[in-house]
């Protein structure tokens, strides 16, 4: 996915080179377990198994996927200050002075400093192109660019979606977060008029399914009922515990489980977003 961007348009959709945004409207605010950092994680995981390069991007001020991969430290270099220089006109830092290696993949590591820097981007000069100006300059390394957002819709989140070529929107089989989609549903459509023509969602996944659950398969039932005009991918995340505890010891799934359902799960993802 390159810097799925205006610039790129649909011909870029036809390449690999993309930039994706994974976003998780709920009104619960997002913990380490949240399916958007564990879907970046993992989806890109397995797109680097596949041969493909790509970079994660951590974008949310809480810094959750940071955080899982054990990369959390305050004295590096985040992607809050790759912004701030991008705001004061000033020359970005090289990929191998920023970037991590880890898992076969790029990380470009958060900070809690993106709060402070959604306030700079009020008054900066194209305050919603920052991010796409900032990926320009990396993204020819890559084929996938996954950027995790932060569960505001606030600045950042509008920063994300200019930048990219297009959305996977990760949804929780609960009540709420299925509820909640419809604000971030109207965030895509105003970015895509006004910002980014070429905009996309690639689909919607939906995670955190317990199949014995009735109320699980309701809310399956009512997003297919309710998004039929939208791609929801075939792939859906179980609710496993072993999900969770890959994360707090900053492990893939598939490394942690290898034969787990939710490895299994999110193998066949990579390959519904490898044809597209």
């Amino acid at each position: 996915m390159q810097g799925l961007s205006t610039m790129d348009s649909t011909d870029s959709l036809r390449l690999k080179r993309k930039i994706c945004v994974l976003y998780k409207r709920s009104v619960r605010i997002c913990e380490i377990r949240g399916a958007k950092t564990t879907t970046t994680l993992n989806l890109g995981a397995e797109l680097a198994k596949a041969g493909e390069k790509v970079l994660l991007v951590d974008f949310d001020p809480q810094s959750s996927l940071t955080i899982a991969l054990g990369q959390f430290d305050e004295n590096i270099s985040s992607i809050a200050d790759l912004m701030q220089l991008e705001i004061e006109d000033k020359e970005l830092l090289d990929k191998e002075d920023i970037m991590i290696d880890i898992y076969g993949m790029d990380l470009l590591p958060g900070s809690i400093v993106l709060a402070s820097t959604e306030l700079f981007l009020i008054n900066a000069t194209c305050r919603e192109q920052i991010l796409k100006t900032v990926l320009a300059k990396y993204k020819k390394y890559y084929d996938y660019i996954l950027v995790d957002c932060g569960p505001s819709l606030g600045m950042l989140t509008i920063n994300a979606l200019t930048a990219a070529d297009s959305v996977i929107i990760p949804v929780e089989a609960e009540y709420l977060s299925a509820k909640g989609m419809e604000l971030l549903l109207r965030s895509v459509a105003m970015t895509k008029r006004k910002l980014n023509p070429g905009l996309k969602i690639d689909g919607i996944l939906i995670t955190r399914v317990d199949k014995r659950n009735n109320l699980s398969r309701k809310i399956i039932q009512m997003v297919r009922d309710a998004y039929e005009s939208l791609n929801i991918f075939e792939s859906q995340i179980p609710e496993r515990i072993a999900v969770g505890k890959s994360l707090s010891k900053h492990e893939l799934v598939a490394g942690f489980e290898k034969n787990s359902d939710a490895a299994i799960a999110y193998k066949k993802l990579a390959q519904e977003v490898l044809a597209k």
